[in-house]
């Protein structure tokens, strides 16, 4: 693969405010021969500064060295607020040997410029608001650091798929310093861009992209609206399309190859890590452990099937990943060891749906008929109210507190309508959980569908306590995929009290 590194220019507000300022301080520092304390940037208390400390950090010193020769020393003593992401010794020197070169001092100013700028974030961040995938800040040329933190963001944080932050939340006064044991080089290619230079891996799959006018997607950097693309690219090689008989798309119907196109393509760019998280049991609501997971496709309508359990990630074992995780400027690739093609018989095992865990308090929930509201309001955080999500102690579940919701209404008719995210078409049994006492009767529809019969919810249904009922609600079938609202309509006049629904999938 040909990697081109450039210094980056973006018109981004911020990226443009931190290039300048280091220009200003670069030439500061250039003409001045001694610095000046009193200036408005400077913080008048010096030893607390990020560079007077690292400079003192003997794992650091190529550090120092870089950003001496990119004259982008004095940045780091301004007042900031700075993240630096800061190599140490050994990283520098595995670093330096890949470029051919035998010592620091080998490298242009400009090419340690590029590097350190994109090391360096206008923020402070510390490990405890690492996110998964791109960080909420770019670098100074507008570039995102990617982090893993699937595994605990403290001490096996990995960076853009090559570093480990091994030491975090180094705090000064102007910011704070993670140590990473390699050295990271902005990405300078789109996921497009990506699979047109590379002709002689990726020339079938990106011609099928381009037939269908989805290339352009992969490209640009920016959206129409301007905003920063993040995508996730599932690749197959000429070599794994030959293996399944393809050697070109251009025969196929367009409407066949833009679904099957988009079928590879998923909206962000976390790493492959996170596509399974791990889900614990908890036996009292019948939510059972799993590693596996469904995420939505560019389509809105097919879902990709992953399971850290099986040998191979997606699809119910049937392909899994060759290179996972190849950091682009607008996203990842993944190269894929296996044609992949989505599997619409949606009720069979081989077309896999995992168990939805909906949390009332986490979900968005609209209420239509409680006193005191006006139709369609959320529901605040609140001890009293007739709609209101409060915290549950004592209730002798295996998770102690729990979070619920409260609705009560004025009249038979009144109505509660959650969103459940993430349902895949398909047929599920339907459980829900709930405090019991002297509730309302519910019915359950989906759109203008029934489900089941409608459910007293003061019922403690034969269990010991008022918590972990497992109560039956009924089987739905959904005829569509995605977000899906389900409304409760009150049929006898009482309040109700959520606190969670699970969705289990049943096959024919």
């Amino acid at each position: 693969m040909k990697r081109v590194v450039k210094i980056l220019t973006n018109t981004n507000t911020g990226a443009a405010k931190l290039l300048t300022r280091l220009t200003v301080i670069c030439l500061l520092a250039a003409c001045a021969g001694c610095r000046d304390t009193s200036l408005s940037y400077m913080v008048p208390t010096r030893t607390t500064l990020m560079l007077d400390q690292i400079q003192a950090d003997t794992s650091l010193t190529t550090t120092v060295q870089a950003l001496q020769i990119a004259n982008m020393a004095a940045t780091l003593d301004t007042y900031g607020p700075f993240t630096f992401f800061a190599p140490n010794n050994s990283a520098w020197a595995q670093y330096i040997k890949n470029k051919g070169k035998t010592s620091i001092n080998d490298l242009t100013a400009a090419q340690l410029k590029t590097v350190l700028t994109y090391l360096i974030l206008p923020t402070r961040l510390y490990a405890a608001n690492f996110i998964q995938g791109p960080q909420a800040t770019p670098s100074g040329a507008g570039d995102f650091l990617t982090l893993d933190i699937s595994k605990g963001y403290r001490y096996n944080t990995v960076a853009n798929g090559i570093a480990h932050v091994y030491q975090t939340d180094i705090v000064y006064s102007n910011g704070l310093v993670h140590k990473i044991d390699a050295v990271l080089d902005p990405p300078s290619l789109t996921i497009g861009q990506f699979l047109s230079q590379n002709p002689g891996t990726y020339s079938v799959f990106t011609a099928g992209l381009q037939r269908v006018g989805l290339l352009d997607t992969l490209t640009l950097l920016n959206d129409k609206n301007n905003v920063r693309v993040a995508l996730s690219l599932f690749a197959e090689t000429n070599d794994v399309l030959k293996t399944a008989g393809i050697t070109t798309f251009d025969n196929m119907p367009m409407a066949d190859l833009k679904s099957l196109m988009l079928y590879h393509i998923i909206k962000g760019s976390n790493f492959s890590a996170s596509y399974t998280p791990h889900t614990l049991a908890i036996p009292g609501i019948n939510l059972l452990e799993s590693y596996d997971n469904t995420i939505l496709s560019l389509d809105n309508q097919s879902w990709i099937y992953f399971n850290l359990a099986d040998n191979k990630l997606i699809n119910n074992s049937t392909v899994g990943l060759a290179a996972s995780d190849i950091l682009m400027r607008n996203g990842l690739v993944h190269n894929l060891d296996k044609h992949m093609v989505f599997d619409t018989t949606t009720d069979s095992k081989t077309s896999k749906r995992v168990q939805i865990y909906h949390y009332f308090s986490l979900a968005t929930s609209y209420e239509y008929g409680a006193a005191g509201f006006t139709a369609g309001s959320l529901p605040p955080t609140t001890t009293t109210g007739n709609w209101r999500i409060y915290a549950e102690s004592g209730t002798g579940t295996s998770r102690g507190t729990i979070n619920c919701l409260f609705f009560s209404p004025h009249a038979a008719g009144d109505s509660v309508i959650s969103i459940v995210k993430n349902i895949r078409k398909g047929t599920y049994r339907i459980e829900a959980n709930y405090k019991a006492g002297g509730r309302g009767t519910y019915q359950l529809y989906c759109g203008k569908d029934l489900i089941g019969v409608p459910v007293n919810y003061g019922l403690t249904l034969g269990q010991p306590s008022n918590w972990e009922q497992k109560a039956f609600i009924g089987n739905y079938t959904f005829k569509k995929s995605g977000d899906t609202p389900l409304k409760w309509v009150c049929t006898i006049n009482g309040s109700v009290d959520f606190d969670c629904l699970v969705l289990t999938p049943i096959y024919k």
